[in-house]
């Protein structure tokens, strides 16, 4: 169970990762065809497309938060650890 944890922690890692960087590629796209759509209809004066940076949806963090918790539950803590295992106590 371990590693299925430690799996699809990092599979939600870096799924809203990849998530976000298609946000932000696509606005970029989207506004430099805009910008550059000015060329074709022959005007003297640019357009100047406002690029609205609007905040990262609440999906992304949440798939980073879910993904981080078990990623770090897929590593077995000290709790689980015997404490007398190895260990000899001799008086």
């Amino acid at each position: 169970m371990n590693n299925i944890n430690k799996i699809l922690g990092v599979v939600l890692m870096l799924g809203s990762v990849f998530i976000s960087t298609m946000d932000r590629i696509s606005i970029r796209v989207s506004v430099a065809i805009v910008e550059a759509g000015y060329a074709s209809g022959g005007t003297n004066v640019p357009q100047s497309a406002q690029m609205n940076e609007h905040p990262t949806g609440l999906l992304v963090y949440f798939m980073f938060f879910v993904g981080f918790i078990l990623l770090v539950a897929g590593f077995p803590g000290s709790y689980k650890k015997n404490r007398n295992h190895g260990y000899n106590k001799e008086v």
